[in-house]
């Protein structure tokens, strides 16, 4: 974990802003903010969760696994008005629209710790 006091090697700039056209169907326009005050149980969970995310072949996907279980696909990228828009494999995503998977991803986001790309408004 980075800390106050650790040095920054000069290959750790950030790179330029992505963007990205296009996400899985089946997409959705999520609020972070939103979830983690309507649907803080899921937002905790990834919090809580022992996870594991690895970057896909594209800036917005990404292979997560939470607790041990089995890793599944998620995309997400940022909407220009802070918003973003994701998509998860896996069965909650797909029976709520909201999962542990894609609140990891924002939160390792928020901690600098992922880029997420930017997707542009079509």
């Amino acid at each position: 974990m980075k800390t106050a006091e650790s040095p920054t090697a000069t290959s750790e700039c950030s790179p330029p802003n992505q963007w990205i056209s296009r996400q899985p169907s089946g997409t959705r326009d999520l609020d972070f903010q939103q979830i983690r005050q309507r649907r803080s149980a899921t937002w905790n969970a990834a919090l809580d969760a022992s996870v594991d995310v690895t970057k896909g072949g594209r800036p917005d996907l990404f292979l997560v696994s939470a607790d041990g279980d089995c890793p599944v696909n998620c995309s997400l990228a940022e909407h220009p008005n802070g918003t973003h828009a994701g998509w998860c494999s896996c069965e909650v995503f797909q029976a709520t629209t909201v999962c542990p998977h894609l609140c990891v991803l924002r939160q390792h986001a928020a901690l600098g710790d992922l880029d997420l790309p930017m997707r542009n408004q079509t």
